[in-house]
């Protein structure tokens, strides 16, 4: 392998993974730069393809990182200016490409099987989902596709590892769609949640004065596949899921390390997050997170392999190996719901305390 390839989507989650790779070449330049101040031996750890590493990481990024924005027609601008700025700034080989003619003919070939065209307007759930998971798996497709011919095209050799972007929330609760473009080969940010990457984007943000991250930061996460309105993002990741990234890393942590099921992440978050929410409200948030980490575990099953960097990471396939099929959890929400009238009740004649 000859370096790395990215589905850069201008988002929080494919930035930090960029940032990580120019990071390393930073320091495989400084080591390259101290070597050969020591002793200038000619270490093999120190040659790629039969060349010494220089000293320049931005030369090196431009040799082993490549990028593409996969953009589609419901892509915003700011996305796509914030992939190109980065990749700008890093110094990776970066392309960007459109797939809506790739998504319009798988489309049409099922038009013609089954004389039927599905349809954003038709507002059936089961259409808009298909509609939305064709292009992200259009996306992993064309990701291997790169991957293993950039270098040709650059008159190199060999292929690309490919670079997973999915975080510890969405991969938790299945926000993610099975074989798209987070399917890869690794995954840097697997056992990450949202907030820690917005942590770490910040950080990078100030200590190595990468500007075009602010933009990255400031953004508000989407997936971007369905239709803009008036030219905006119709869709954002907190309101599809239904939960905000914070409380998703809240409830991580409580599911693992701490190891609580349904009722016992109940009485934990009714001590930590009342009386900012009701108990009812505490209680819809635990459900939905359940009744979505219940129905989507299977998916973690096929998660790409991600760097074991923190306790409450959902990696199947080696540091959380769980059920992923389960009953409906009916027992554990009705014990909730009793708890909730039971702490209602005993709060019914007092006042709530000042938030």
């Amino acid at each position: 392998m000859n370096g790395y390839f990215l589905p850069l989507s201008g988002g929080q989650d494919s930035s930090s993974v960029a940032v990580m790779v120019r990071l390393m070449c930073n320091k495989v330049c400084s080591a390259v730069k101290r070597r050969k101040e020591t002793d200038g031996g000619d270490d093999p750890a120190y040659y790629l393809n039969g060349e010494r590493v220089g000293e320049d990481p931005a030369v090196l990024c431009k040799k082993i990182f490549f990028t593409c924005y996969m953009a589609s027609k419901h892509s915003s601008a700011r996305t796509r200016l914030c992939a190109d700025n980065l990749a700008k700034e890093i110094n990776s080989n970066h392309c960007s490409v459109f797939i809506d003619t790739i998504v319009s003919d798988i489309l049409s070939v099922f038009a013609f099987c089954k004389g039927f065209e599905p349809s954003f307007d038709n507002q059936r759930s089961v259409e808009d989902v298909a509609l939305q998971n064709v292009q992200s798996r259009i996306r992993m497709v064309l990701s291997y596709l790169f991957a293993q011919l950039s270098p040709i095209a650059e008159g190199g050799t060999g292929g690309l590892l490919v670079l997973g972007t999915s975080n510890a929330d969405e991969s938790l609760i299945g926000y993610v769609t099975k074989y798209d473009c987070s399917s890869a080969d690794i995954n840097p940010v697997g056992s990450l949640s949202k907030e820690v990457i917005r942590e770490f984007l910040q950080k990078v943000y100030e200590d190595y004065g990468i500007t075009s991250l602010k933009d990255v930061i400031d953004s508000v996460p989407s997936a971007e596949l369905r239709p803009l309105v008036n030219g905006r993002v119709s869709q954002t990741d907190e309101e599809e899921i239904g939960l905000t990234y914070e409380e998703l890393s809240v409830m991580g942590k409580l599911r693992r390390p701490r190891g609580l099921g349904p009722y016992g992440m109940f009485l934990a978050l009714c001590s930590l997050w009342y009386p900012k929410y009701s108990y009812e409200q505490i209680e819809d948030k635990v459900k939905k997170f359940f009744w979505r980490y219940g129905v989507n575990r299977h998916k973690a099953t096929v998660a790409t392999p991600a760097y074991h960097a923190t306790e409450y990471g959902c990696d199947d396939h080696r540091s959380d190996q769980r059920p992923f099929l389960y009953p409906d959890m009916r027992h554990q929400f009705d014990q909730i719901r009793a708890k909730v009238v039971e702490l209602n009740a005993n709060t019914r004649d007092r006042p709530a305390p000042s938030t």
